[in-house]
């Protein structure tokens, strides 16, 4: 009979593996939290200068100013107007 126990780990290269792998996924988390940060300002921007220009819209009496055609002249197309 053999009395031996042989104990097997992983080692230090299991923790490397690891390690580089927990890394790597901090980098990935920083880098969407970034990204995701940076499209709701631009969303925020965006929207915001949508605002003013509907406000600077509803301001004067000529909503869709000269030369520009008017809800009546688009009954006619198809695509929505913008």
């Amino acid at each position: 009979m053999n009395t031996s126990s042989v104990e097997v780990t992983a080692g230090l290269g299991g923790f490397l593996v690891l390690f580089g792998l927990g890394l790597v996924l901090w980098f990935l988390g920083r880098d969407l939290s970034r990204r995701l940060r940076g499209m709701r300002l631009r969303e925020e921007e965006r929207l915001r200068r949508l605002e003013q220009e509907q406000a600077g819209d509803s301001g004067d009496g000529d909503r869709d100013g000269p030369g520009r055609p008017g809800p009546e002249d688009d009954a006619g197309s198809a695509a929505p107007r913008r």
